[in-house]
């Protein structure tokens, strides 16, 4: 069962073999990260049907619980369900990968240029910080792929979110997030399986540059051709049928 003690305490909680102690978290967020994670690394593959019974069991947890987790799946379009046929994971393919980039395109290079327009002193100091982090990051990534892609991801979404960070507007912010989130096994099939990905750094430096020189013009531009490399890998590299 989850250690719920542990989790009002602070300390931590077990929950179908990962263990989570940053912060405090109920049984639906341990389940929901879980999942989460399982989706994302394939360990539960795209399509895939999700049996209650099994991850009630497996998880120790109510069914209350999972299936508010796994409605929170279905707000990140991670998890789908179909009338009476129950939960699945959600497909993929080039199709919807290609919807998502257009998707992703059109909003973060708009909140960039807002950011551009209006961002002050902390908006620099963060990207600064954000960007520097994420380049030892990928030094990582470069050296170890399968390994480091959780912690590069991580570092990644801090730096794209710093871009955006003096965007004012949290509707715009809250749809990013969710389509950066349904991209993200989209960037890890491309990171893990495609080629070493070396030329990411010079690409995020690239736009990092434009960014700090106000340049919105060559700033969006770089993020757009950046936001494309796991389509053009994918279909490049025929990671992906469709």
């Amino acid at each position: 069962m989850v250690d719920r003690g542990n989790i009002e305490n602070g300390s931590g909680a077990e929950l179908g073999g990962a263990r989570f102690t940053e912060k405090k978290l109920t049984a639906i967020e341990c389940t929901y990260a879980v999942v989460r994670s399982r989706i994302v690394e394939g360990v539960y593959p795209p399509g895939s049907k999700l049996h209650l019974e099994t991850l009630k069991s497996s998880f120790g947890i109510s069914g209350s619980t999972l299936r508010e987790a796994l409605t929170r799946l279905m707000a990140d379009r991670l998890v789908l369900t179909e009338g009476q046929k129950g939960f699945r994971v959600t497909p993929m393919s080039l199709s919807d990968l290609e919807d998502l980039t257009d998707a992703r395109i059109k909003l973060e290079t708009s909140a960039l240029a807002e950011s551009i327009k209006l961002g002050d002193d902390a908006w620099e100091d963060n990207l600064v910080t954000c960007f520097h982090r994420l380049a030892r990051a990928q030094e990582r990534l470069e050296a170890d792929p399968a390994v480091s892609f959780d912690a590069w991801e991580v570092r990644n979404k801090e730096f794209h979110e710093a871009l955006a960070a003096a965007s004012p507007s949290a509707w715009l912010a809250r749809f990013r997030r969710v389509l950066f989130q349904s991209s993200e096994r989209y960037r890890r099939l491309s990171g893990t399986m495609g080629p070493i990905p070396f030329e990411v750094h010079n690409e995020h430096e690239e736009i990092f540059k434009a960014a700090m020189a106000r340049d919105t013009d060559k700033a969006v531009s770089a993020l757009a051709e950046h936001i494309r490399r796991s389509v053009n890998v994918i279909r490049a590299k025929a990671l992906h049928p469709d």
